[in-house]
């Protein structure tokens, strides 16, 4: 602290400045009070737990490879009558409708990903996974519920099936949903359920 010293009167020239102003310039002040020490932060997301990113990225990759290997195994429509390729397209429909379910089911099981790319990857292809199967669900009934010989019902079966494919198609490559993200795309490059 610098105390106040006191200039005679006649000396308050441009002389009396300049020496208050050296006066004053040689005052320090009192020491700022010490700052509290900061409380340590939160891990920045980028500073994710690789052990742990490579697990949701096998979760991630997991659920779309399941739906690939089942909508591999997916019966073929056949029959020669109306009543027949009508019951062989609700067993495609079925068959989808299973599979894409246990998609749905796989993708909200993940829990929270370890980076926000991962979390925007999965809410996208859960979308997707989840439309696709309301659509096949809707399908299904609506054909189940139709008339033996209702050739309409059929033609909408089948649409409701490519409308809910056109969803799916959009969300087969995991990897290339999350591609921005440098430790996703470490990650996926060990995961196995990631790899061809």
């Amino acid at each position: 602290m610098c105390a106040v010293r006191k200039t005679p009167a006649g000396l308050l020239g441009s002389a009396g400045i300049a020496l208050a102003v050296m006066v004053l310039s040689s005052c320090t002040p009192d020491p700022a009070p010490q700052a509290a020490p900061a409380a340590p932060t939160a891990p920045s997301p980028s500073v994710a737990d690789p052990a742990a990113t490579v697990t949701w990225m096998n979760g991630f990759c997991g659920a779309v490879r399941d739906f690939i290997d089942g909508n591999n195994k997916m019966p073929t429509s056949s029959g020669e009558t109306v009543e027949a390729i009508k019951k062989s397209t609700s067993e495609q429909l079925g068959h989808y409708a299973t599979i894409l379910a246990k998609t749905v089911d796989g993708l909200t099981a993940l829990p929270a990903a370890p980076v926000p790319a991962g979390d925007t990857a999965k809410q996208d292809f859960l979308g997707k996974y989840t439309s696709a199967r309301d659509k096949t669900v809707k399908a299904k009934a609506d054909l189940d519920a139709s008339g033996k010989n209702d050739t309409a019902a059929q033609g909408r079966a089948v649409e409701g099936l490519i409308s809910a494919q056109k969803d799916t198609h959009s969300a087969l490559d995991p990897v290339k949903a999350i591609i921005d993200s440098p430790e996703l795309t470490k990650a996926a490059a060990t995961a196995d359920r990631c790899r061809p």
